[in-house]
């Protein structure tokens, strides 16, 4: 059908890697009975296995670890002189070489022991099974090593295993230089468009000597650029761009999400990990808001961790409210059934288990995968397998172990999805391209990228290296490796271009010195660049949201006077906050949370209160009396707050609060006892304040009586912050409510009081009416009745704009400086927005 339409059939080659296609002979002479090894052939993750095991070994006893990052490395090494045919125990001087020799020895001593061979290791003699095979044809490469030259003469006499290119002429070269990247990718772009519109059948190749950002971010930034302000779908951009490399596993969303379920077996459980659970659309716990519900639950209890035990029972505490909890805390007992059924197992035995957890689960089960989620499915399924065989060179080991193993394994593997016959193949790989392109675009070739610098191995010597012509181990090295790049480039394509960006940040570049020779002149690449966002953009005005409804305004307000207090800030984050549900993420902690902490202290201080009532009962304790009173109170505190997270707590975290606690309290009784004489009347007292549009709820911690009136007095456990209430303005705006609230309920107090319970800062604030000693810190106040009509003009204002919508941004940037919303905020980046040290009138 394809030859009917006028198009050319012909056999897909096989093109594979010299060590795959090691590989592939070895098994196809075993098959033929052609290779009498009888041992088992290690692949990449058996191999680096073995590494690790040699290195541990050769580490000292009490640091057995010490070695093991190094294995990577070392293999890489010891692959590559193994093809130089390097003598390195007869070159080994320095203590990384050494290193190398002797963990090189290691690794064939185990290979012997167990029965194993690496063909990446294996010495000339150990290649005889190749006496049989047709010789490859290699490509990629500036000359054969020494091992492949070896080989030829021993088994392929007279073949020519690496071909010189024939019947191909050079390309022209056309040199372009841009002001920076962004323009950079705006020019190769554009002439991928312009490519693209001549032909459509053309295929294009884009290579970035720009290391950072990696390869996806590039390929994202030539895909905006290359659709400029249109839109286009997924699908799309697979059909036009491809970008070489792929990504480590473990940086896949499903693989992350697999390794986040299993880590939730183990018998401390980050909090993290179950919140992207709940989250993720690859398990099945519950319905989107059942999950929510239960995050949302899970973020006010706080912890940042959980002891398995007693994240089940805060699970079951919650089951009859939340189904999607008893499902969770279900499958969690089953999978740690299954882990601890047996201790110790081998890696095929783990990899069953891991699966039968992740089955119970749901795992990317319902037939909801997209193309991309399905391959990464597969890459899973395979990454289990290269688990499983890890068994030919590891011995049984324990779950922590195994789940270690295998999150390695992630980390090291690499995966990229496949594409269809993509119009433009973006790559920041510096090789061959092999293939022959209809153009080829060069990008970031500057003096200090091209050539790249020497990186020497520094496992193996310096002279040999260089003997060799590696690469990396010198100037001239790199030199020759360019040249011979670059005349590929040009083989391989009837259109090359080279560029270049003048600028990086503050730093200026000139072209590589490697492209002068090129007969071409150097033309400026800019791409008009589009218009700004100020000049497209609406004429701005303040922000708003419609007024809330009769429907959301029949009942109190939610968030009470934190509300307000927040729309005096920054009416936009009141608006988003509490109107749009774009609330702040849940702030955990190893430690008590700074809630919880809260709720104990004002449930302590409301219990000794109500006991010791006045000033008078206060000053008659003694030293001993007061801890027992105050430990009684605790006890009671941590009964009363059970349900809020106290009961998960580890027994140290609790004990370290206690002692904190305890201290405090002593000063805060002392502040008590310096202060004129009061009775406590009232404690945790609720009240309602209202308008014609809303009601509000308040709960005020407590309300002294003095000789003079009535003082309400607010716990913070934070600092207290700037108080003008003096002045006549309502902050701190809770004290403000709170004496308009107790007016209008017929309770006038002369003074309001905040209590800082912050170690740091402790001590009262506020401001008072009534002519008597105040505590240090509280400003009198000449005319209270004013200063309080004035909060509630305020008060009411500020209630007025909240219920219309307004949404205007903070006056001040200090209120910027911890807001949660910056995706969804006009104002700029924060450290631009913020004002400088010195001062700015912007």
């Amino acid at each position: 059908m394809q030859q009917a339409r006028g198009l050319t059939v012909w056999k897909t080659p096989e093109i594979l890697t010299w060590e795959a296609w090691l590989s592939r002979q070895w098994r196809s002479a075993t098959l033929q009975q052609r290779n009498a090894d009888g041992r088992q052939l290690l692949n990449l993750s058996q191999e680096r296995l073995l590494w690790e095991t040699a290195l541990q070994q050769l580490a000292r006893s009490d640091d057995p670890e010490a070695l093991r990052p190094h294995a990577a490395a070392l293999m890489r090494a010891a692959s590559q002189a193994t093809q130089s045919l390097l003598p390195l125990s007869r070159t080994a001087v320095t203590e990384e070489e050494t290193l190398l020799v002797a963990a090189l020895q290691q690794v064939r001593e185990l290979c012997a022991a167990r029965g194993l061979v690496s063909l990446n290791l294996a010495l000339p003699e150990q290649l005889g099974f190749l006496a049989g095979c047709a010789p490859p044809v290699i490509v990629g490469q500036p000359q054969l090593t020494a091992l492949q030259q070896w080989l030829q003469q021993r088994y392929w006499p007279g073949a020519e295993l690496l071909p010189a290119p024939t019947g191909e002429s050079a390309a022209a070269v056309s040199l372009r230089r841009t002001a920076h990247l962004d323009a950079e990718m705006a020019a190769c772009a554009q002439w991928c468009r312009e490519q693209l519109q001549q032909d459509g059948r053309r295929r294009l190749l884009v290579v970035s000597c720009w290391q950072d950002p990696g390869a996806a971010a590039q390929g994202a930034l030539l895909w905006r650029a290359f659709t400029g302000s249109g839109s286009a779908s997924e699908e799309q951009r697979q059909a036009l761009l491809a970008v070489e490399g792929g990504e480590p596993l473990h940086h896949q969303a499903l693989v992350g999400d697999a390794l986040a379920a299993l880590a939730m077996t183990a018998d401390w459980i980050d909090t993290s990990r179950l919140l992207q659970l709940l989250g993720s659309p690859r398990f099945h716990f519950g319905s989107t808001s059942e999950c929510c519900a239960l995050q949302a639950r899970l973020g006010a209890w706080g912890l940042a961790r959980w002891r398995s035990a007693a994240l089940l029972e805060a699970l079951a505490s919650v089951s009859a409210k939340l189904p999607v909890a008893d499902r969770m805390r279900g499958w969690l007992e089953q999978a740690r059934t299954l882990r601890y059924a047996v201790p110790r197992r081998s890696a095929l035995g783990w990899a069953e288990c891991f699966s039968h957890c992740l089955r119970a689960a749901g795992f990317a089960s319902g037939g909801m995968l997209d193309s991309r989620d399905a391959q990464r499915l597969g890459r899973w399924g395979e990454l289990l397998d290269e688990f499983a065989g890890l068994d030919a060179a590891s011995l049984p080991m324990d779950a922590d172990t195994a789940l270690q193993a295998l999150r390695r394994l992630a980390q090291q593997s690499v995966h990229q999805g496949a594409t269809g016959d993509a119009a433009i193949t973006f790559s920041t790989q510096l090789h061959d391209p092999v293939v022959h392109y209809d153009g080829i675009w060069v990008m970031g070739l500057t003096e200090n990228r091209w050539p790249a610098p020497p990186r020497p191995d520094p496992y193996v010597p310096l002279h040999e290296q260089r003997r060799c012509d590696w690469p990396q181990a010198g100037v001239a090295q790199r030199l020759r490796a360019a040249r011979w790049l670059q005349q590929r480039w040009r083989l391989r394509t009837g259109n090359l271009v080279l560029s270049h960006a003048r600028q990086e940040g503050d730093v200026q570049h000139r072209p590589a010195a490697l492209l002068s020779p090129f007969d071409a002149p150097w033309i400026d690449a800019d791409v008009a660049a589009g218009e700004s966002l100020a000049s497209v953009a609406a004429a701005s005005r303040d922000p708003a949201l419609p007024p809330m409804s009769a429907g959301e305004l029949a009942r109190p307000l939610r968030g009470g006077v934190e509300r307000l207090r927040v729309q005096q800030e920054c009416a936009f984050h009141a608006q988003a906050q509490w109107r749009l549900g774009a609330e702040a993420p849940a702030a955990l902690t190893d430690g008590i949370p700074s809630r919880l902490r809260g709720m104990l202290l004002h449930s302590l201080l409301e219990g000794l209160w109500g006991e010791l009532q006045d000033q008078q009962r206060l000053l008659a304790l003694t030293p001993a009396m007061q801890a027992e009173l105050v430990a009684r109170h605790w006890s009671a505190a941590l009964r009363d707050n059970a349900a809020a997270g106290v009961a998960w707590l580890a027994p140290g975290v609790l004990e370290r609060e206690r002692l904190r606690a305890a201290r405090l309290l002593d000063r805060v009784l002392e502040l008590e006892r310096g202060r004129a004489p009061f009775a406590v009347r009232m404690r945790e007292h609720e009240t309602t304040w209202r308008n014609a549009a809303a009601s509000i709820v308040m709960r005020i911690d407590r309300i002294d009586q003095t000789a003079g009136g009535y003082l309400l007095v607010d716990y913070k456990s934070g600092a207290a912050g700037s108080i003008r209430l003096q002045e006549g303005e309502a902050r701190p705006l809770q004290l403000a409510a709170y004496v308009v609230a107790l007016a209008e309920e017929g309770l006038g107090v002369g003074g309001a009081l905040l209590l800082s319970l912050k170690p740091a800062q402790l001590g009262y604030a506020g401001a008072s009416g009534i002519d008597e000693p105040l505590p240090r810190g509280v400003k009198p106040v000449g005319d209270w009745p004013a200063a309080q009509q004035q909060w509630q003009r305020e008060l009411q204002q500020l209630l007025a704009q909240h219920l219309g919508g307004t949404a205007t941004l903070a006056e001040s940037l200090e209120a910027c400086r911890y807001c949660h919303l910056p995706a969804f905020c006009r104002r700029r980046a924060m450290g631009d927005a913020l004002p400088s040290e010195e001062g700015s009138d912007e």
